[in-house]
């Protein structure tokens, strides 16, 4: 199945941070994105979102996918329990965006 047709509503695409409803990620997020200190709450919200985006089944679709994309997916599906800071979810991001996949 091509990832074309693949829509927001389907169960395996990632859910985008600006369109959740709990009031909390995106003030989170906004702050990430101006450079803004975080909270330990907001960067534990961010750790989760970029966890439910990052888990999305939709990763493991990718046609182009070779042995080196599928060893970076997991190893950023792996190390998501350890982004307990804005350094290291920076890094997370930019090697999650270097492979393609823009969480933001």
């Amino acid at each position: 199945m091509p990832l074309d047709d693949i829509t927001p509503a389907d169960p395996r695409a990632p859910k985008y941070w600006m369109h959740e409803v709990g009031g909390e990620l995106a003030p989170a997020v906004g702050k990430y994105l101006l450079a803004e200190p975080l909270t330990a709450r907001e960067i534990s919200l961010i750790r989760a979102y970029l966890q439910q985006w990052i888990m999305s089944p939709v990763w493991d679709l990718d046609p182009f996918a070779n042995a080196d994309t599928r060893a970076t997916l997991a190893k950023l599906r792996g190390s998501i329990d350890w982004l307990l800071t804005v350094e290291l979810i920076r890094r997370w991001i930019a090697a999650a965006t270097d492979m393609g996949i823009d969480p933001l």
